[in-house]
């Protein structure tokens, strides 16, 4: 795990709440991937279609957490912006199939 830095470089602690957000997106999928794991391997396989790429981008945001952290406080320190669009909006579409998955789990399972 990255440790913050030895002096607040931004009193609104930005980089730490982004980290910390991006954490529980990590985190979220984690556990709707298990959730969809679990009931693929009680019988119903097709959700293993939403579940494994759940798995995956659970492990990419988590492990991306900690890269961003850096970048944001390195940007920061420079007095640019840390802002990624492209990344947020890849991150919301994952969010869409993962709850499509999760919405399928529920209404169309025994």
């Amino acid at each position: 795990m990255t440790r913050p830095p030895e002096r607040v470089i931004d009193v609104g602690l930005q980089a730490e709440r982004t980290y910390l957000a991006w954490t529980r997106t990590g985190l979220t999928f984690a556990a709707t991937a298990v959730l969809l794991l679990r009931r693929a391997a009680l019988g119903e396989l097709w959700l293993l279609v939403f579940g494994v790429p759940a798995a995956v981008t659970a492990a990419v945001i988590l492990a991306r957490a900690q890269w961003r952290y850096r970048v944001t406080v390195a940007k920061v320190k420079q007095g640019r912006s840390a802002a990624a669009p492209r990344l947020v909006a890849a991150i919301a579409a994952a969010c869409a199939v993962v709850a499509v998955g999760g919405l399928a789990s529920v209404l169309f399972t025994r």
